[in-house]
């Protein structure tokens, strides 16, 4: 029994009778995003990802070798960027609580693996949060381990030097030891 169903289109021909000068105006023509990838020792400060406004704005993530990683930390920058600039969250003050975070973390406040953008202070952390839920949805969809990830991008931040101090202070009575 024939099918009175009509014939669905093949995606060619359905194709073709898109004008492509109706998809592309003056409009949409600007660039809004520059995405770069640059040694992890060029960041403006100690970061994996970096949103930088301007026209357009650049978004710098961190060199690493699978370049999901970089696409994830580029999309949870972008993310973070348009949320901060939609709530009036400047660039200076998102860096200034960054850097004094690192410089925190270096005093031994916060552990290596703690993220800037989590702490209870942080000017802009919810639209941090809501980057990285939307992060670890399309991580989870590339077939990204978040625990493989998570390791990667720790192994730029610097390496803690462990401080060794002797366990018996020296007195005049043991330096005669000597």
């Amino acid at each position: 029994m024939p099918s009175r169903l009509p014939k669905r289109k093949s995606y060619e021909s359905r194709l073709s009778g898109i004008r492509s000068r109706k998809l592309v105006t003056k409009r949409n023509r600007k660039v809004e995003f520059v995405i770069s990838q640059v040694p992890h020792g060029k960041q403006r400060y100690e970061t994996v990802g970096d949103w930088i406004p301007g026209t357009p704005t650049e978004i710098r993530v961190s060199r690493m070798k699978d370049q999901r990683y970089v696409f994830l930390v580029a999309l949870h920058e972008m993310i973070e960027y348009e949320l901060c600039k939609k709530n009036g969250i400047p660039d200076n003050e998102v860096v200034a609580f960054d850097v004094n975070f690192e410089a925190e973390r270096k005093r031994n406040m916060h552990p290596v693996e703690a993220e800037p953008g989590n702490d209870p202070r942080a000017p802009y952390r919810d639209e941090h949060d809501f980057a990285t839920m939307i992060e670890m949805m399309v991580a989870q969809k590339l077939g990204v381990k978040w625990s493989a990830y998570e390791n990667a991008l720790l192994s730029l931040a610097p390496k803690r030097r462990v401080m060794v101090r002797p366990l018996v202070k020296e007195t005049p009575s043991t330096s005669k030891l000597r």
